[in-house]
């Protein structure tokens, strides 16, 4: 039993490692793949991380995106990781749907209670 146990934990561990998020390019991605790929990375900070590359030039190291408005130290501990300054994405998927935020359907429902109270 125990040797069964110990097995099922490897097979779990090496599967954990085959799954790996995205790498993005910080030096080439568009906002889209910022928000797509980047957990924490939405619509307006992904706008900013575009826009303060363009007003200075390249990432001249992947710590630099905390000088982007919005990426504070838990954000950027958060998605260091998944930047390169040299490889990986540099768009998102055009088939795969956005991120959905939570707020348009929480105030969908809200609307539809407060009819249905009426």
């Amino acid at each position: 039993m125990k040797i069964k146990s110990l097995f099922f934990v490897a097979i779990l561990s090496l599967a954990s490692f085959s799954v790996s998020a995205e790498t993005v390019n910080l030096n080439k991605a568009d906002a889209a793949a910022f928000q797509y790929y980047l957990n924490g990375v939405g619509e307006v900070k992904s706008n900013d991380i575009v826009q303060y590359r363009k007003e200075h030039e390249k990432f001249k190291s992947v710590e630099e995106i905390k000088e982007v408005k919005g990426i504070g130290e838990v954000i950027y501990n958060k998605i260091k990781s998944s930047l390169s300054l040299t490889k990986g994405v540099v768009s998102a998927p055009a088939e795969s749907p956005k991120k959905v935020t939570t707020n348009k359907n929480s105030t969908s429902k809200k609307t539809e209670k407060t009819k249905a109270i009426k």
